[in-house]
């Protein structure tokens, strides 16, 4: 019904604007075109007024608590199996174990290209650089889709990711950012620069990525590490990773199930991670906008879900 009125509006007005031109055409004279002119700029005006009263700028902010176990004497995220645990949970840091150790292959012998963190604030900027790269890597995955088989013992889970549909999408080869994901220390490995130059990412047409690193100060608070997805005249969509503190040797999170010994040097690192959209107000009723509103909500809940605690 909402359609047909919209319908039949369009083709009331272009009658009307139709019988309008042809009467002014035949009677064009300064003393018709004075007053059409005079109508035509107020009511430009008025029409400029009214869809401005319209348009307002919309954000949405949304977080949840992820952590990384550090083996603070390798360095390193530690060694978790799958049978210690929730597999959702040993699948998070098996990830980022093996994220957690990039390296390059130099004369047939593997070198570690990253150095180990050695004080308190070192470990609070690894740990969150870290996840800085796994959150990305896990957008990314989101997009793509596919599916993932994790075998604990003698039980097996499969899991499906289908991409959330976008009317607009452009599918851009994973070297293309290749340049993007060089400023974090854990994509310099042989092995990821395998998977993005191999790879690919869809995303929104004309959208851009970038990694952000914010040091802390009064201004801007503690040290974030940020992922920014924009689209000019549409949205700045940031996934934010700030720490929340650390635990003392031996602790870990709820649903592991390791031996005290093989923890006693492990410490567990806590961080929020937040959504923080923001939609412009110039494209506030595109029906473009109602769907990045969508796939930004989509984002975190497929972060939340692959990353909580």
């Amino acid at each position: 019904m909402a359609k047909l009125i919209l319908f039949t509006g369009y083709i009331g007005f272009a009658l009307l604007f139709a019988v309008t031109i042809v009467l002014v055409l035949l009677n064009r004279s300064e003393k018709v075109l004075a007053p059409v002119l005079s109508i035509l700029l107020v009511g430009t005006a008025a029409t400029l007024a009214a869809v401005l009263a319209i348009l307002k700028e919309s954000k949405k902010e949304a977080s949840f608590v992820t952590s990384v176990v550090l083996d603070t004497v390798a360095g390193a995220p530690a060694f978790i199996t799958s049978d210690q645990g929730d597999p959702k949970l040993t699948q998070r840091f098996s990830d980022l174990f093996l994220l957690g150790r990039p390296a390059v292959r130099r004369n047939g012998d593997a070198i570690i290209t990253i150095a180990k963190p050695n004080t308190e604030d070192e470990s609070f900027t690894y740990c969150q650089e870290l996840l800085q790269y796994h959150v990305f890597h896990t957008i990314e995955k989101l997009q793509r889709g596919g599916w993932r088989v994790v075998q604990t013992g003698r039980n097996v889970k499969a899991t499906v990711s289908v991409p959330m549909k976008l009317s607009r999408v452009e599918d851009y080869p994973g070297r293309k950012f290749l340049p993007i994901v060089a400023s974090n220390r854990f994509s310099n490995s042989d092995g990821e620069r395998i998977w993005w130059e191999h790879g690919h990412f869809p995303l929104p047409k004309n959208a851009t990525v970038s990694l952000i690193h914010q040091s802390s100060s009064p201004s801007t608070g503690t040290e974030k590490h940020v992922i920014r997805f924009e689209k000019p005249l549409f949205f700045q969509i940031d996934f934010a990773i700030e720490p929340l503190g650390a635990t003392g040797e031996g602790v870990l999170p709820e649903g592991l199930h390791v031996n005290v010994e093989t923890t006693a040097h492990w410490r567990t690192y806590p961080f929020q991670v937040t959504l923080r959209a923001t939609f412009d107000k110039i494209t506030a009723c595109n029906w473009q906008t109602e769907e990045y509103k969508s796939w930004a909500d989509w984002l975190f809940s497929g972060l939340r879900e692959s990353l909580a605690d």
